[in-house]
């Protein structure tokens, strides 16, 4: 846990650091590919293939595709196979990796500064020559089982995965996770790749190198890449429900969530403050004010007991909620006990919680830049969907948020149709409308 003082020093440092050079522009190939890139003049680099080909694009009859093609990633093409791109990144002391959003799947490589131009070569090969082969298919359909069964031994993931469904239904509430019964084929796969592999579904994303450099090494390996439509996307629509998994699980699991707000808008800025106010921020857990709302309610019912908020952004829509473990007998009370901070928020927010609220939310903005992994999903982010990159400019946008925002948007979620997730033993556990 960093403390108060060590996070007060980091966060008044960024915003100088940034404006030195991490600020970044997104330029475009002639067919659409989206180049971003951050240098902060290491020797090492990291260079993602981002396509906008989530879970969210998967036609209706063919749940789970995406997950497959992101163990596609790095099999046989037309050039290399999938022996050859292993061998060639251990003799460069690469990493490769690859990892699938709601929205986007991206394949990355961690390498040296000189061998970003071969890595930006094998995407380019993924995207034009990656054959599907249907001898390769059955060990991706393994991976993906594997990774399919890891997922279900979580209750974390298992919750998040059916909020998304009950609250959208399709697109974002598609799950990431192929489930048992998908039936794809590797002819699925190809018109899924020809369908989504196109320039303006495509970002270049890099650190460690700078925008032109990158830029000049796209021109050349995507200049083959077919541009693409500009067909619009399916709006995402909130419906809300309920859902009940029966697990026979050592805790009870109760999640309540409510339609949030895009990414990169004013109220979701205003969402990251409410979140922090009520306990959800993971770099500080409490301040000289004392412990956050939700985390002194879990202190108050049991020693296991755990309550946090959440906010996810994606580029058409949101979720706000809390999520409440606990002893099966004392989960009830923790996920009252949640609802009932959201209503005090309703209601108003004192001077010191707000400024406390306020600090942490813009130390975590600013700590994602911490890491390569979320600077490039901010990079992506920026790149695809249009979001903001730059810390500066989303720590003035959280800078704008007053204490009465806050307060406005707890009771518009109180008054919108919740989206209700219980697992573990159901008949032990509540109904959402027995919460509020």
């Amino acid at each position: 846990m960093l403390s108060i003082s060590s996070a007060r020093k980091t966060l008044n440092l960024v915003p100088t650091i940034l404006k030195a050079g991490y600020a970044t522009a997104v330029s475009k190939t002639s067919n659409g590919v989206k180049v971003a890139a951050l240098n902060e003049n290491s020797p090492t680099a990291s260079v993602s293939l981002v396509i906008n080909a989530g879970a969210r694009f998967e036609p209706k009859d063919k749940a789970g595709i995406a997950h497959f093609v992101k163990n596609f990633g790095f099999k046989n093409n037309g050039k290399r196979s999938a022996f050859r791109i292993v061998r060639e990144t251990e003799l460069v002391g690469g990493v490769l990796s690859s990892n699938l959003g709601r929205e986007n799947v991206t394949f990355t490589a961690e390498c040296m500064k000189e061998d970003v131009p071969y890595f930006v070569e094998v995407f380019s090969d993924l995207i034009n020559q990656t054959k599907f082969a249907e001898h390769e298919f059955h060990s991706v359909a393994s991976e993906v089982a594997a990774e399919c069964s890891l997922a279900e031994s979580s209750p974390e993931v298992a919750v998040i995965e059916a909020v998304h469904n009950a609250a959208f239904r399709n697109g974002l509430g598609n799950s990431v996770f192929a489930a048992p019964y998908a039936d794809i084929t590797t002819g699925d796969l190809k018109k899924f790749a020809a369908d989504n592999f196109v320039g303006n579904k495509i970002a270049l994303i890099a650190t460690g190198v700078s925008e032109d450099e990158l830029k000049s090494y796209a021109d050349s390996a995507f200049s083959d890449v077919v541009a693409g439509s500009s067909a619009k996307v399916e709006e995402s629509k909130y419906y809300g429900g309920e859902v009940r998994v029966p697990q026979n699980t050592a805790v009870g699991h109760v999640a309540v969530a409510f339609q949030g707000a895009a990414a990169g808008t004013p109220e979701f800025y205003t969402a990251q403050v409410l979140r922090s106010l009520l306990g959800g921020d993971r770099y500080v857990q409490c301040s000289a004010s004392g412990a956050s709302p939700l985390a002194a309610a879990a202190g108050k019912i049991s020693h296991n007991a755990q309550i946090t908020a959440f906010n996810f952004g994606y580029s058409d829509a949101g979720l706000f909620g809390v999520y409440a473990q606990a002893d099966h007998k004392n989960v009830t009370e923790a996920a009252k006990a949640a609802i009932d901070s959201l209503k005090a928020a309703s209601k108003s927010v004192s001077a010191d919680e707000f400024k406390r609220a306020l600090a942490q939310a813009k130390f975590e903005t600013a700590s994602r830049y911490d890491t390569r992994a979320s600077t490039t999903e901010i990079l992506a982010a920026q790149a695809i969907q249009g979001h903001k990159v730059n810390a500066t400019e989303s720590l003035d946008a959280l800078d704008k948020v007053q204490a009465g925002d806050v307060s406005k948007l707890a009771a518009k979620l109180l008054s919108s149709k919740p989206t209700t997730v219980v697992l573990g033993r159901t008949s032990e556990l509540p109904f959402g409308d027995a919460l509020f």
